[in-house]
């Protein structure tokens, strides 16, 4: 039996949910024109790396997803073109093999986005919200649509941060360059800060044992005054975030904040990246093979210090500033040299979600409501990392802060099904990677839209990649009286 995500009983209910999906669908489309509508034509066909799309697949996949869950999944429309079904096939297209695809053009692949989303508005409008079909039960399947094309609109801008093209990085002289195709990617020049408390970014937080709720509720379980936002993260999680159980985790203590630059550029500079002690095995082979010594985008200046390479364009790097771009291994090794190990996932859940005066689990680490400005960094508000301590509303019930926004975070955990695991609405979004080479990342990332941040969500990638904004929090086993039991190290 599947787990059904919701139900609703009334004709306003339902008009109600189909008035937020379609505000949402509007939305999230024009999200994605955010991003490519200032590139031009050979930016938005041209691969910067292999292992990146080019970004006009990611726009006829778009499309194309659409039309295979909401015109031909719902409706009864016939295939747009059978050739677009085998070329925006991610499984039988790696991404290197993409550039070499017959695609659609750029103004081909905007048309076909667009003409299935008018006819996806015209289906939700006439379409009944049956609370009995798994598919349609509060808009689940919209939901998923919505996701799919906020989670390549934040694929698409790690194509876009791994661009390397001899520009000049002062944002004012490039913004008066009149050739479009000289100037930087302008979206990015938007890089701002939130100016932060004073904080100790070495502050841990004791967790006491016992049973936690783990996962993703069922959107009829949620409770009737919680909010809308906190209905539409039941109803919008995937399966793999499923059923929602109960989780005994032991006392353990973690860092209140991710990793600093101050922190990790303190690792390098002890020879972090040189002693093999703080590797794993594998991670000393990608090491070695690599040849990496510094997080993605980390430039050294000749006093010792760094600089920061963020889409193209150097700046400072403010030590406060959160560490990403790093693979799972760098994030296991400065864990290791700090005297702690990584989260696991169920660790990482408890410190953002459990709230121990009411036993209840949360949405979102500080409650109920939607992640927004004075909470979160997320939707691209700062386009990067914000500086520790700049969202103490955010913080969980806990006290643990800048759990969702800023840079996702590695944990220990392998990519597997929870207990009562059922696959839905299809195998290969979760079920074809289980048991594979992943590591689960949690939290969400500064590019992260907020429909797709809450405190449930799994992210992997393979413990080698680091083009993905991924940062570091430690977690450490504790002794008698809830201090870390190895001496830590920073």
């Amino acid at each position: 039996m599947r787990d059904t995500p919701t139900t609703t009983t009334s004709h306003a209910d339902h008009r109600r949910v189909k008035a937020r999906l379609a505000a949402a669908l509007d939305n999230g489309r024009r999200w994605t024109y955010t991003l490519l509508d200032p590139l031009d034509d050979e930016a938005m066909h041209r691969q910067f790396d292999r292992i990146m799309s080019p970004l006009v697949w990611d726009l006829g996949h778009i499309g194309n997803f659409e039309e295979l869950w909401l015109l031909r999944g719902l409706g009864d429309r016939s295939q747009h073109d059978p050739d677009l079904d085998r070329i925006y096939n991610p499984f039988d297209n790696p991404r290197w093999t993409r550039a070499d695809l017959p695609l659609l053009r750029r103004p081909e692949a905007t048309e076909y986005a667009a003409d299935i989303r008018a006819d996806a508005l015209r289906l939700l409008d006439a379409i009944d919200l049956d609370p009995d079909v798994p598919l349609l039960a509060d808009g689940f399947v919209y939901h998923m649509v919505l996701q799919h094309e906020a989670q390549h609109q934040e694929t698409m801008l790690q194509a876009l941060d791994l661009r390397e093209d001899p520009r000049p990085g002062d944002a004012d002289e490039l913004a008066a360059v009149d050739d479009p195709r000289l100037q930087l990617y302008l979206p990015a020049t938007a890089r701002t800060v939130r100016q932060p408390r004073r904080v100790d970014d070495t502050d841990i937080v004791t967790i006491a044992g016992g049973p936690f709720g783990f996962g993703a509720m069922r959107g009829v379980d949620v409770p009737l005054g919680a909010g809308p936002a906190a209905r539409e993260a039941a109803v919008a999680a995937y399966d793999n975030e499923r059923p929602h159980h109960l989780v005994d985790v032991p006392t353990f203590a973690i860092d209140r904040f991710p990793a600093t630059a101050r922190r990790y550029a303190a690792f390098v500079a002890d020879d972090g990246y040189r002693e093999d002690r703080w590797w794993s095995p594998r991670g000393i082979e990608w090491r070695n093979e690599t040849g990496h010594t510094a997080p993605q985008g980390w430039v050294a200046t000749a006093d010792g210090g760094w600089r920061i390479r963020r889409f193209n364009r150097i700046d400072e790097l403010d030590p406060r500033e959160l560490v990403e771009h790093i693979s799972f291994f760098e994030a296991e090794a400065f864990a290791a040299w700090c005297g702690g190990r990584l989260p696991s996932e169920q660790e990482w859940e408890k410190a953002a979600a459990h709230d121990p005066a009411t036993g209840t689990s949360r949405p979102f680490p500080w409650g109920d409501a939607a992640p927004g400005p004075a909470l979160a960094n997320v939707d691209r508000a700062l386009w990067g990392p914000s500086l520790v301590g700049s969202y103490p509303q955010g913080a969980s019930a806990l006290g643990v802060e800048h759990l969702l926004g800023d840079s996702y975070e590695w944990t220990t955990s392998d990519f597997e099904p929870y207990p009562g695991y059922t696959t839905f609405p299809y195998p290969e979004y979760s079920e074809v990677f289980f048991g594979g080479d992943w590591k689960v990342l949690r939290g969400a990332s500064w590019a992260t839209r907020r429909g797709v941040a809450r405190t449930t969500f799994r992210n992997w990638d393979h413990p080698y990649r680091r083009q993905i904004f991924s940062g570091v929090r430690v977690a450490y086993d504790v002794d008698g009286v809830g201090r870390p039991a190895t001496p830590r190290r920073h």
